[in-house]
């Protein structure tokens, strides 16, 4: 079973490629506008990759709270690694201010980082707590391929009880009905159909078509959708082999669909149908042959 955390890790590139720019310039031009500091909440953070990116890639403005919880402890753990390390890496000085519980060391609840960079200040908090369970003012909450694996209709009130009146949601990542291999399969079909059936009525919370979903329960709710474009995953290899460690998100991900199947009640593919497109999948992985596509949605809204 590949580790979770190193699939974390090996997603941010694919995530990185699928981001709809138009989206984040939009998410990016309303955080400019705030008054500082501006407070970010970002929900589900696993490894904390978004925070790295928002701030390699200079999305962020000059003085930002940012608070990034996961109920995961390892996970937040990996982060308290592997943020630091990233912000250096893009010209950061950081340094840890301290923890949040009576425990130091890596297993505290709670760990706060300063990071600097010419005018820019990015203080950082990683936390162990359910995302639904704190209290909070933000003027942005994040939450990136989360809101697919949450209940939609629990989760829209916890969001406005986070943010600040006319503060804004950004969603991306956000898994919308689409999961394609190429090579095709002659079962590729039912098996997408089963896949996206467990999302839907095996799995707690979330569905498989959350993206279009956030479209029209946010306004139903009283929101204002700004801005939602395609962030579609696409991982594929280049002159023979997988950018970066895309190899293991694969890897992960046909374990995840593969347990998912297991899982059905009255399953419409039997496990030697199931056994042969696995390994057949897993064969073509190896030898850097394997396409994957899945349909994502990125998705801007305001608070009103």
């Amino acid at each position: 079973m590949t580790d979770h955390r190193a699939y974390l890790e090996a997603k941010r590139t694919v995530d990185d490629r699928a981001l709809n720019r138009r989206v984040l310039e939009r998410f990016e031009a309303i955080l400019a506008a705030r008054s500082a500091p501006v407070r970010i909440v970002e929900l589900g953070a696993g490894v904390g990759a978004m925070i790295a990116r928002l701030a390699a890639w200079d999305r962020l403005p000059a003085d930002v709270v940012y608070r990034a919880v996961d109920r995961d402890q390892v996970s937040i753990e990996r982060a308290r690694e592997r943020v630091p390390e990233w912000l250096r890496a893009n010209g950061y000085e950081v340094d840890r201010l301290g923890t949040g519980s009576d425990d130091e060391g890596e297993h505290s609840a709670r760990t706060t980082f300063v990071a600097h960079s010419g005018e820019r200040r990015l203080e950082i908090t990683l936390e162990v707590a359910d995302a639904f369970a704190i209290e909070d003012t933000a003027d942005a909450v994040i939450a990136a391929a989360f809101l697919d694996i949450v209940s939609l209709e629990e989760a829209i009130p916890d969001l406005e009880e986070l943010l600040v009146p006319d503060g804004v949601l950004y969603a991306p990542i956000t898994f919308d009905g689409g999961t394609t291999f190429a090579p095709r399969d002659p079962i590729d079909d039912r098996l997408e159909r089963e896949y996206h059936r467990h999302m839907d009525d095996v799995r707690p919370g979330g569905g498989s078509r959350v993206g279009r979903r956030l479209l029209t329960q946010l306004p139903g709710a009283g929101w204002d959708v700004l801005e939602a474009g395609g962030s579609d995953w696409i991982v594929r290899p280049r002159d023979g082999r997988y950018p970066a460690e895309e190899r293991v998100f694969l890897e992960h991900l046909l374990e995840t669909i593969d347990d998912a199947l297991a899982a059905l009640p009255e399953p419409a593919l039997d496990s030697a149908d199931r056994q042969r497109w696995l390994e057949r999948r897993r064969g073509e992985l190896e030898g850097s042959e394997l396409v994957f596509v899945a349909h994502n949605l990125d998705v801007l809204a305001r608070r009103c």
